[in-house]
């Protein structure tokens, strides 16, 4: 993928676009799609923290296991804990509400150190090797724990912006993963072009991103009136919705075990009484929120017809997809 990066502005415009045009994707989609895969492969394979990471999200599910055919911009990292100090354990030690509380925040805080003063320099200084030139490498202002990348684009979208997001979190779960080979768009279509098509990431197993996505639909049908579902939601709609249609809900559906660790581990390091977590357990899981939800969640996902390829499923498709598979969940 070194390669590609280092090419001229020029052969890289006619590879995007070329493969853009088969594909039937925007230009500065298949770009930013290159890019995505060129960081993971760097910070997989030769930053200092390529032993002390794991992928996961919903990139994970597009890129390592083609579970859904959606374009996902965004990193999702996790950072081993060790790496900020603390031992394997640790975070799980029983405490007082109060005092996990405050430990909570403290790894946070602790996490916003690291990425900014030590991680988010050597990660400027590893790209602009790998690209030959400087790369535009910083934190975000609004998101301490995100480190972004501004790519050297070629093309510009609306629907999509010209930076990658490394969403990177110390408070998650790990376990369990496995490798997985990613692939740009681009080397699909032109394999001959890239001295090195794949890259080989170890990545959150689906049967728990099954589980996390699941979680965070029920978070949603229990928020409160008053606020409001953030922007881009619809994604974990449709993702479920893909997901179900797939041997991945079987294989998640005979692991109980980790929706108990997905629950535990959200109340424990991300508590919040209003999402009822408690109840969401076979028999009493909601994924489908209230029905006054329905049109700004429709509005949202038709905004996001552009980030997605293939058969694309209608908004109601997906509800009714959903809502099938809460009863399913339900009579386990």
């Amino acid at each position: 993928m070194r390669n590609i990066a280092r090419l001229s502005d020029n052969d890289r415009r006619e590879l995007f676009r070329n493969t853009a045009d088969k594909m039937g994707l925007n230009d500065a989609i298949v770009e930013k799609d290159f890019w995505v895969c060129f960081t993971l492969d760097y910070l997989f394979h030769r930053s200092p923290w390529k032993e002390s990471i794991t992928f996961k999200g919903g990139t994970s599910l597009s890129k390592a296991f083609h579970l859904i055919s959606r374009f996902s911009e965004d990193i999702d990292l996790i950072l081993d804990w060790r790496v900020l100090g603390y031992g394997k354990d640790e975070p799980w030690e029983k405490r007082s509400n109060t005092k996990q509380d405050a430990f909570n925040k403290e790894a946070n805080v602790r996490a916003e150190v690291f990425l900014s003063e030590t991680f988010c320099p050597a990660v400027k200084a590893g790209l602009s090797q790998e690209i030959g030139c400087e790369a535009n490498v910083y934190i975000d202002e609004k998101d301490k724990q995100t480190v972004i990348f501004a790519y050297p684009h070629l093309f510009t979208n609306t629907a999509t912006l010209q930076v990658i997001r490394l969403e990177i979190g110390a408070l998650a779960a790990w376990t369990p993963a496995k490798t997985a080979l990613i692939e740009p768009y681009a080397a699909k279509y032109y394999p001959k072009i890239f001295e090195q098509k794949e890259t080989a990431i170890l990545t959150v197993a689906p049967e728990r991103t099954f589980w996390e996505k699941a979680t965070i639909l029920h978070h949603e049908a229990n928020r409160p009136e008053h606020l409001e579902m953030p922007q881009r939601y619809s994604r974990h709609y449709y993702d479920l919705y893909r997901m179900a249609a797939t041997p991945v809900k079987e294989a998640a559906f005979s692991r109980l075990d980790l929706l108990k660790k997905v629950v535990d581990f959200k109340m424990k390091f991300y508590p919040r009484a209003w999402a009822k977590y408690p109840e969401a357990v076979p028999g009493t899981l909601k994924l489908l929120p209230p029905e006054y939800r329905f049109a700004a969640l429709e509005t949202d996902y038709n905004s996001m017809q552009d980030m997605l390829y293939g058969d694309i499923p209608t908004f109601e498709t997906v509800i009714a997809a959903v809502q099938e598979l809460e009863k399913e969940i339900n009579t386990l």
